[in-house]
């Protein structure tokens, strides 16, 4: 059986067509509908990130928002905290809490209040220089006086972030997160540079809605870190206070403040001052940085300390912190001494007159020190005796104190000075050994043949210290053939008279000499004329 195909009717094709026309018109209808959902949801993106991101170029360079706060990210170095117990203004405990979801705290919500962009920039404030410094932190209270609380500002996109701090970037500047409502706020100092004070509350009024180009600005100004130099002068030898010292501060090195400007060049003057009657003294206030102190006038009967005082003035927590550099300051003095020119022993009680003084008299030590001498003086001391039969050929000594209370160039001047006796020694020595003879009579005798003294020897040299200057004669033995004579200078050191003197131990020793060396002949004889015998034998 042969089948037959079956054709479509004309009703069914017509109703294929209707039905593929609508399902291409649903899928646009529906490709618009996602187009203008993807649109709406754009626009209330735009909405809520136009009050946390701007980015554009300013004269003032690139402003951006970088304020995720996180201060281990700085040198601590550079950066130091506000004590806490200042707290931060008024209420500092409001506005903390991390808001919910749908309930942003006050103004920052209200869609219906003007808002304005705030832009922050840290000056210094005695020069109006920007402080081109990163890490300046502040908090952000409501009220002209901080009384308003604490608040927080927040971002939106990609995640919510609130903010409770503001930090500079590293041009000193910084916007706050997001706009704010008008009415009064205050900035309060939080972290401040090295060498700049924390800064004062700055209080600003909102009145007007301004946008990210052109933004609400505030300038916060901040004082350059001071601190002065303290000395404290005390005699050296007393430790009592020396007033009157005069002091001069120089900068070590250029002193420049952050915000670029040079204060003061390396080698500059920058400062003098003079130690009052507790022989205290102070600086002005000076930048931070290092510093030299000389003296440039000592007190009234000291010398001029030449070694400088190096300062390196800092950040501390407290006042109480400050140093102060304790200085030695040593009187202007001389010291004479007076000693045996031989001996080198000091010579006691030696009088002296001195130049605008009472006479003064060595001590003990031989000395005489002379303290409380003008500047631009000169001074003599004139040897007026000397104990025992102590000469000297030096009558006076002198020195000159100069503009610096210094004699020579040094503090303390080491004058040096000695005396003598006329010492003449007697030595009496055996002919052929040379030693000091004993168990014999030695005489000395002046120039009138006169026995000065007269001893016996005991085998050592007899000195004599006090003689007149002039001849003299040594006689040993009582023999005039063993005298010699020597002229006694009147001169320093010890002269020397000596004489050899034939002894009896010098004969017995040449006797007993020629004994022994007659028996070592004999022996020697006799030994060769036995060899010989010997040999004759053989």
């Amino acid at each position: 059986m042969k089948l037959r195909k079956k054709q479509k009717s004309g009703d069914e094709s017509y109703w294929k067509s209707f039905t593929d026309i609508m399902t291409g018109l649903l899928l646009i209808i529906l490709l618009i509908m996602m187009l203008l959902l993807l649109y709406v949801t754009q626009i209330n993106k735009e909405e809520h990130t136009e009050d946390y991101q701007y980015e554009t170029q300013y004269s003032d360079g690139d402003y951006y928002f970088n304020n995720n706060v996180n201060i281990n990210d700085h040198d601590a170095d550079e950066l130091y905290d506000r004590p806490t117990q200042e707290g931060g203004g008024g209420g500092g405990g409001e506005g903390v809490d991390d808001p919910g979801e749908n309930d942003y705290e006050g103004i920052y919500n209200d869609i219906g209040h003007d808002k304005t962009a705030v832009f922050v920039t840290v000056v210094d404030e005695e020069t109006g220089n920007v402080i081109k410094k990163s890490g300046i932190l502040f908090e952000l209270y409501t009220g002209a006086d901080a009384t308003g609380g604490l608040q927080t500002l927040h971002t939106y996109y990609p995640v919510k972030t609130e903010y409770k701090q503001y930090e500079t970037t590293k041009d000193g500047t910084f916007f706050l997160p997001e706009k704010i409502t008008n009415g009064w706020y205050s900035l309060h100092n939080l972290k401040a540079p090295k060498g700049y004070s924390f800064a004062d509350d700055v209080s600003f009024e909102i009145t007007e809605s301004l946008d990210w180009p052109d933004p609400y600005r505030v300038t916060v100004p901040m004082s350059p870190s001071k601190s002065v130099i303290y000395v404290h002068d005390t005699d050296a030898d007393n430790n009592k206070n020396v007033s009157g010292t005069i002091y001069e501060v120089y900068a070590a090195q250029d002193i420049k403040t952050l915000d670029g400007t040079l204060r003061f060049k390396k080698g500059e003057k920058v400062d003098e001052f003079k130690t009052d009657e507790n022989g205290k003294g102070e600086s002005v206030k000076l930048y931070f940085g290092d510093y030299t102190v000389k003296q440039k006038m000592p007190a009234t009967y000291y010398s001029l300390n030449t070694s400088p005082l190096n300062v390196t003035l800092e950040y501390t927590e407290s006042e109480a912190e400050a140093i102060t550099h304790e200085i030695k300051c040593q009187k202007t003095r001389a010291e004479l001494l007076l000693v045996d020119d031989y001996t080198e022993q000091p010579i006691t009680d030696a009088s002296f007159a001195v130049t605008g003084r009472e006479d003064a008299v060595t001590d003990s030590d031989g000395k005489i020190v002379l303290t409380d001498l003008d500047k631009n003086a000169t001074y003599e001391l004139t040897l007026k005796s000397l104990p025992d039969t102590y000469r000297s050929q030096t009558d006076t000594i002198g020195f000159t104190v100069d503009a610096d209370g210094r004699i020579d160039g040094q503090g303390v001047a080491k004058l040096d000075m000695t005396a003598y006796k006329i010492r003449l020694s007697v030595s009496a020595r055996d002919m052929l050994f040379g030693n000091e003879i004993t168990s014999t009579v030695i005489r000395l005798y002046d120039a009138n043949d006169k026995v000065v003294e007269e001893w016996e020897g005991t085998g050592t040299v007899r000195e004599f210290e006090n003689l007149d200057p002039g001849n003299y004669t040594v006689e040993v033995g009582g023999r005039k053939s063993s005298r010699v004579s020597i002229e006694l200078k009147d001169a320093g050191g010890i002269q020397t008279l000596a004489t050899s003197y034939w002894t009896l131990w010098d004969t017995i020793s040449i006797i007993g000499g020629v004994l022994l060396l007659s028996l070592i002949v004999v022996i020697v004889i006799s030994l060769f004329r036995r060899l010989r015998r010997k040999k004759d034998d053989e």
